[in-house]
Parts: structure tokens; sequence; C-alpha cells
């Protein structure tokens, strides 16, 4: 999937410079249902002139381009990004709430799953250690089989209204690489410990306590454990911690990566490229 669907994907309705309304080509909104758009096209509707078409990815791509260079429409742009990063400090659930979800949501993934006849297909590549049923579980709604669930595929899940909690859950789990999809590690991670917080390792808990797509806030690396990595990394500074977060003394460096070799092994290639994303 390219890069400007997945970012598209992302919400029901996607509002570009105040202008342009977007929806998948599946939206139930009545003015989409009317022009009956193909499965590879976007329900497009120009606010300016009241026009609604269906537009090809490339199409769309051209049209976007075109508005974000436009300067007419860069404030009202950035208003938007401002409304939509306002709306995550909106936090409209606690913790305890957001985990007793995420235990129902196993517990659910759990009966389900020992329920479905047949063999469990195997998960892509991960190295997050991931049970059964919540991989199972996965892969049913991974309907493009990419290793990714965008906001698009999980929205069945969102829609049923009984349970407010679960959206705000499952953007939770989008805390490894902030992109709007959750990908295999985030979601076995996500649901490691929902049904045994008694059990929570620091790293993990600090790490699902705050909103990953809040500017600024700090995201832990932890181990397969759920305890923390030596090597932390935030907005220009890093420092050596032990597993339970504590920071060693006059450890911490500015605009490099510290020297925790003493504390741990040797930093691999993608350890380091992802402690330099954090600087």
């Amino acid at each position: 999937m390219s890069l400007l669907l997945q970012v598209l994907l992302l919400c029901h309705v996607a509002i570009v410079a105040s202008r342009l309304i977007i929806l998948p080509n599946d939206a139930d909104e009545e003015w989409c249902a009317s022009v009956n758009c193909a499965e590879s096209e976007m329900c497009v509707m120009d606010t300016d002139v009241n026009v609604v078409k269906c537009l090809a990815p490339t199409e769309l791509s051209k049209l976007l381009q075109k508005q974000v260079s436009d300067p007419r429409h860069q404030t009202a742009g950035h208003q938007q990004h401002r409304r939509q990063e306002s709306s995550h400090t909106e936090n409209h659930c606690t913790r305890s709430e957001l985990m007793r979800m995420g235990g129902r949501l196993v517990k659910w993934f759990s009966d389900v799953h020992s329920k479905e006849a047949g063999v469990d297909h195997s998960l892509k590549i991960h190295s997050v250690a991931c049970r059964a049923d919540v991989g199972w579980m996965f892969n049913q709604w991974d309907g493009n089989n990419d290793g990714l669930l965008s906001m698009n595929e999980l929205r069945p899940l969102e829609r049923g209204g009984n349970e407010p909690c679960v959206k705000e859950f499952i953007d939770m789990c989008d805390d490894m690489v902030v992109d709007g999809a959750i990908s295999i590690d985030e979601w076995c991670d996500c649901f490691s410990f929902s049904d045994d917080l008694r059990h929570e390792p620091p790293c993990h808990k600090a790490k699902h306590n705050v909103d990953p797509h809040l500017l600024g806030v700090f995201l832990p690396r932890c181990d397969m454990e759920g305890f923390y990595k030596s090597e932390q990394c935030h907005e220009g500074h890093c420092w050596c911690v032990d597993r339970y977060g504590r920071e060693f003394d006059k450890s911490r460096v500015q605009n490099s990566l510290p020297d925790c070799g003493q504390y741990a092994s040797d930093l691999t290639e993608k350890d380091i490229a992802f402690l330099k994303a954090r600087m």
C-alpha cells in the first residue's frame, strides 16, 4: 500500500486544508454512495464548489500536492493539524479503564479463537512474543495481509459503540513507530499484559501510560520482557538506565549516543538508527 493511501486510511474522514473531504471507497456517507467509486478509488468532495467525484490514488496525490503548495490553504491546514493534535490530548478514558478494555478484548480474542476450527495462519516476521489468540486475531483483521493494521481495517472493531474505550486503546497501541498503522510487534506488545497487570514490567507500563501521538512525549525503549533497554534518547538528549528505568549518574549526553557498553550488549545498526531518530 502506498504512503498516500496509508495516510488517507488513518481516519474515517480526512480534511485537507479545509477544502477537500476524503473517504475510503466503502464509506457509508450518502454523497459517497451516490457516485459509486471503484475499489481502487477514493471518494472526494470539494467543499468550495460542493462537487463529489472519484479519484485514483495518482490523481488524488497530484491534487493533494497542489493543495499543500497553495499558500491560500496553508493556514487552514495548520489549524486543522492543531485540531487533530488537540483531540489526542482529550483522553476520555483513564489508564485503568484502558487496561480493563485490553483485558476484555483479550478474553474476547480467546473465546472466538477457541471456537474457530482450522489451523492458525503463521504471523509475518515479528520480534515480540505473541500469544496464539492475539496473533490469530491480528490475521483476521489484516485484510490485505501486509503485516499492518490500518485504521480502516480496524474500523469494524471500533464501530460497535458499546465499548467507548476501544478506539482509544487501539490508538495507544501505535507506539513503536507512530505512523497511524499497527504492526505485528505493536499489536502483540500492546496485549502482552492486558489481562495480567500485576506482573506488567515497568518499561511496558510507562510506554503504555502515555498517548504516543502527543507532540514531544517520551516513549521509552523496552526489551522483549518489558523492562528498560540501557540506552534511552529523547529530544536531543541520551542517557543510560538500568532495567527499571533508573538513570545512571553522569551518563547523559547531548546530540550523541551514550556509551552504555558497561551496562548492556553492543548496539545493533537497527538500535542505532532507532535511537538517532529519537534525538
